[in-house]
């Protein structure tokens, strides 16, 4: 089955869905142009198009399909109008500057770096390279919106990559803890004064001629338009010192009674050493992750039901007997054995319902549901604003459960 001419598998795989929702600007624009539809037209073709191909799908795959292509397109029919107008003319010419951070300094003493005669990186700050953390790449030629849509994720992966080949790792503020909430707000502010500025026409859009150019990641704008330095800052208020005297009393009064030569006690220093080494770690991603894994390791694996250890015997001893080859035999053998413990995801749940409360246990489950898609996935299955949020509530369970955890193996010490 096909398309818009891409090929689908069965069942539907996240690749197809992808490389579908990456021409649909293409698309959407030759029905502007050639067929020379308005946009509400081109808009409709489209829903008619995608309505037709789901009846032809069973209930599961038109599910997922649906799901994949909302994490992956926004210029579906109910896309913003501010988005299609990017498409709707080739007399508009664009491009797109690529601001972004490093994890060190490329120690280059020398302002600017080209490089395939059509790209340039330099200082955010306009000086040497050789400090700097905040670089820009700057794309020195102008293109239509359908093909700087496609070019400019291509060089933002080039780039990625390119460093990552060199021991440099490129990180946007969306996924840092300490910018995520101040990126949040430009991009709302930038929203708003671009609606606030927009005239709307029956087949076009007209935008101001300004753009944000102090916003990470790929950031396309029109060719004439002038770009605006927001200067925006974050602020931090000065440490506590009396919240830290009473918290340092607080965890030493906790840990009076604990013996620190049992296993509880090393239990405790991992889980520590993960949670307060994550705060090094800038990464959303790695903090939830890692936030996790605190929890992980206070749990423990209990042995399944006596009924469920039954049925795992059951097979095993079948298993025995089968007429298959010895290697088989063995893999699928150390596979029974796994399963008569408790999933972690199952111990972890009903260690923070032990600890804490089961609300805590249903944050959590949802929390561990994060995590798994991260590292299963790669992706999570909301929208990207999201993320702060999930890496708070997974901190603050992980930091709750940690305290709940000392409070318990202090009251039975003692």
């Amino acid at each position: 089955m096909k398309l818009f001419g891409v090929k689908l598998l069965k069942p539907i795989e996240r690749s197809n869905v992808i490389e579908i929702a990456s021409i649909l600007p293409a698309w959407l624009k030759e029905k502007i142009d050639s067929e020379e539809m308005t946009l509400a037209q081109a808009k409709k073709a489209l829903n008619d198009e995608l309505g037709a191909f789901l009846k032809t799908l069973d209930p599961d795959d038109a599910e997922l399909f649906c799901e994949f292509m909302e994490e992956e397109a926004s210029l579906l029919a109910d896309a913003a109008d501010d988005d299609f107008s990017r498409m709707q003319s080739e007399q508009k010419k664009w491009s797109f500057y690529i601001r972004f951070q490093v994890s060190r300094p490329l120690g280059i003493d020398q302002c600017s770096v080209s490089f395939l005669d059509k790209y340039i990186i330099e200082s955010d700050s306009g000086g040497s390279l050789k400090d700097a953390n905040i670089l820009r790449l700057k794309n020195l030629e102008n293109l239509v919106w359908s093909e700087l849509a496609q070019i400019s994720k291509k060089v933002e992966q080039a780039l990625i990559l390119a460093f990552a080949e060199l021991g440099i790792g490129i990180a946007y503020p969306d996924n840092l803890a300490s910018a995520a909430e101040l990126e949040k707000t430009k991009k709302l502010l930038e929203k708003d004064f671009i609606k606030q500025h927009t005239k709307r026409h029956e087949d076009h859009v007209e935008i101001p001629l300004i753009h944000w150019s102090d916003k990470f990641g790929v950031v396309p704008f029109l060719a004439n338009s002038v770009g605006w330095d927001t200067k925006a800052t974050q602020e931090r208020a000065a440490i506590d010192i009396e919240k830290f005297n009473c918290a340092f009393a607080k965890n030493y009064d906790r840990l009076q009674n604990v013996f620190v030569f049992e296993d509880t006690f090393k239990k405790i220093e991992t889980a520590t050493a993960i949670l307060t080494t994550s705060l090094f770690d800038d990464s959303l991603i790695n903090r939830i992750i890692l936030s996790m894994t605190a929890i992980e390791v206070l749990s423990d694996k209990p042995l399944r039901s006596d009924a469920e250890l039954d049925a795992l015997n059951f097979l095993a001893e079948k298993l025995s007997e089968a007429d298959i080859g010895d290697e088989v035999k063995k893999s699928l053998s150390s596979g029974l054995e796994s399963l008569r413990s408790q999933s972690i995801g199952k111990s972890c749940k009903a260690l923070v319902k032990a600890l804490l409360t089961k609300k805590d246990a249903e944050l959590f489950y949802d929390l561990y549901n994060y995590r798994s898609q991260l590292v299963h996935a790669g992706a999570l299955k909301v929208d990207q604003g999201e993320m702060y949020r999930i890496y708070v509530d997974s901190y603050s369970l992980a930091k709750r459960v940690l305290e709940a955890y000392v409070e318990k193996i202090s009251s039975v010490s003692g």
